[in-house]
């Protein structure tokens, strides 16, 4: 069975007492709902220097026939309007390769002025013969600078924020030790991978990190009571959305902007984040 009709059959049952024209276009309707959602993180281990400190989040675009022109550029100017200090992109900018080249050759380019940081996710890779030179090359164009295993550091009054990310554990090639070789004791280390898969891995690899900000589950993008249908993580919904804490960490899960495999969302709503750090105490 596909699985589109594992969803259909799945969420049918439980919208037999809507009138029809709406119990068939409410997923659809909601999968376009996008909020904004701005919270503050507290940690006593967040410098003074960066008390305030603003970061914008998104996720998971998937740039093609679900998720046009229109909204792409909505979505730039929604999160250009958090005025961040720092904005981090979570990967999956469109369904394939060509169509994440297209969502950076489509949006206005950044000022020179902000941050932008990106990891990359599984449908940013393409196949062995097309090589992520372009996409990389159309992300600094519009400069956005892709952390693919790599670390980058902002000073703050002698203090860092050390944001670093690896490559895709699905399709690219995941590696801990450029990461473990950048990051010094004193840094308050935010950990941006595409998916929350790499939570386990960075604490096996050793890898201590303050904050993590992840993408890739859609939140379950069809949740039925409180359940992914079908999961992307391999470890189910151990990761499927909001905040969990682990190994005195913090991990934060969105469920993304667009939709993959169909435009449809159900027990969830896509979402992009602001996050206002603060020096807890």
């Amino acid at each position: 069975m596909k699985l589109k009709d594992i969803v259909f059959s799945a969420v049918s049952p439980l919208l037999r007492r809507v009138p029809t024209n709406i119990k068939l276009l409410y997923p659809f309707y909601l999968s376009a709902q996008l909020q904004t959602r701005r919270q503050e993180y507290r940690s006593p281990a967040l410098p003074p220097a960066f008390d305030g400190f603003k970061i914008a989040y998104a996720s998971d675009v998937h740039y093609g026939a679900y998720l046009g022109p229109k909204r792409a550029n909505e979505l730039i100017e929604q999160l250009g309007a958090f005025d961040a200090d720092l904005m981090i992109l979570g990967g999956d900018y469109g369904e394939r390769l060509d169509s994440a080249i297209a969502f950076f050759d489509l949006i206005p380019r950044f000022q020179d002025s902000k941050t932008v940081l990106a990891s990359l996710g599984n449908h940013d890779h393409g196949t062995p013969a097309e090589p992520l030179s372009r996409l990389i090359a159309a992300m600094l164009q519009k400069n956005v600078r892709p952390l693919v295993n790599e670390v980058w550091k902002i000073e703050r009054e002698g203090a860092v924020i050390a944001v670093c990310a690896t490559d895709d554990p699905v399709a690219g090639s995941p590696d801990f030790k450029p990461l473990l070789a950048g990051i010094t004791p004193t840094d308050f280390v935010l950990f941006a991978p595409h998916s929350p898969d790499m939570i386990p891995d960075a604490v096996s690899s050793g890898l201590r990190f303050h904050l993590a900000l992840c993408g890739h589950t859609h939140g379950g993008q069809i949740v039925l009571f409180r359940r992914s249908l079908v999961s992307s993580s391999r470890y189910k919904d151990r990761y499927r959305a909001g905040w969990y804490r682990e190994n005195e960490s913090d991990i934060f899960v969105s469920c993304g902007v667009g939709t993959s495999i169909l435009p449809m969302r159900l027990g969830t709503r896509p979402e992009i984040h602001c996050f206002t750090l603060r020096t807890e105490g």
